[in-house]
């Protein structure tokens, strides 16, 4: 080989020296720009799938609320029917607790009159049960005084009173109580039908009379009549079943 061969040969070396070196050093850089671009990329990426989780729960939430609102709504439209309703029911309350003060001011007054009505009626009646029914009577004067009770409940006392009377007039009882005849008081046996009749008898069934409604006094009955008042007390006492007997009627006077 000559000196001019060799220079030839290495120059030819140092320039594929050269290139190869040349050829490294730009593919070590792509290689750590596309590693640093991947990164990036997945970064990002993330960024991305974290936004995406972020808005999806924020959509879900918002559509949670929005039902709350519509709830509410509802409810409130509910609250508020309820509201009018009791508003309503509150009016009527008021108007009805001044009619009961009007209405307490005429029934007590009323009341008072029914009162002395019936006192007045039992005085005029058949004379049977007096200390009974004059004791009711004067209890009820008593409780219209009272502070402690109602005036509904007033009321309802007489008219209880006026439901026992009319309901003698319904029935028949026998009672003892005591008479005076011929300034002796003796004890006889009394027999009430309805407001028909009211008769008595000894117990010894010697004498029988009955209530003259029309002359309001006391009268003997003849003999006759004994059988059937003792049957007519064993009827009322429920020691015979009911039957028919024959008993005088005075009649009232004309009106």
């Amino acid at each position: 080989m000559t000196l001019k061969d060799f220079g030839v040969s290495a120059i030819t070396a140092a320039i594929l020296t050269l290139s190869a070196s040349a050829l490294a050093a730009p593919s070590g850089t792509v290689v750590a720009t596309q590693a640093k671009a991947d990164k990036t990329a997945a970064a990002s990426q993330a960024k991305v799938d974290n936004y995406a989780d972020s808005t999806e729960a924020m959509l879900a939430e918002y559509k949670g609320i929005l039902r709350q609102l519509d709830s509410m709504k509802v409810y409130n439209e509910q609250i508020g029917r309820m509201v009018d309703s009791q508003q309503g029911e509150l009016d009527s309350l008021t108007r009805q607790i001044a009619q009961i003060d009007q209405t307490a001011m005429e029934i007590v007054p009323l009341t008072l009159k029914m009162i002395d009505a019936l006192d007045e009626f039992v005085a005029l009646d058949l004379p049977f049960q007096n200390d009974e029914r004059s004791i009711r009577i004067n209890e009820l004067r008593k409780l219209m005084d009272r502070a402690d009770v109602t005036t509904s409940e007033k009321f309802r006392k007489v008219m209880e009173a006026y439901q026992i009377e009319e309901g003698f007039s319904r029935s028949i009882e026998s009672y003892k109580a005591s008479l005076e005849r011929d300034g002796e008081t003796l004890t006889y046996d009394f027999l009430r039908i309805g407001r028909t009749a009211l008769l008595y008898q000894s117990p010894d069934g010697g004498e029988t009379g009955m209530w003259n409604q029309t002359t309001r006094q006391w009268e003997i009955l003849p003999q006759s009549y004994r059988i059937a008042v003792q049957q007519g007390l064993r009827i009322a006492k429920k020691q015979a079943p009911p039957a028919l007997i024959k008993l005088p009627v005075f009649a009232g006077e004309e009106g």
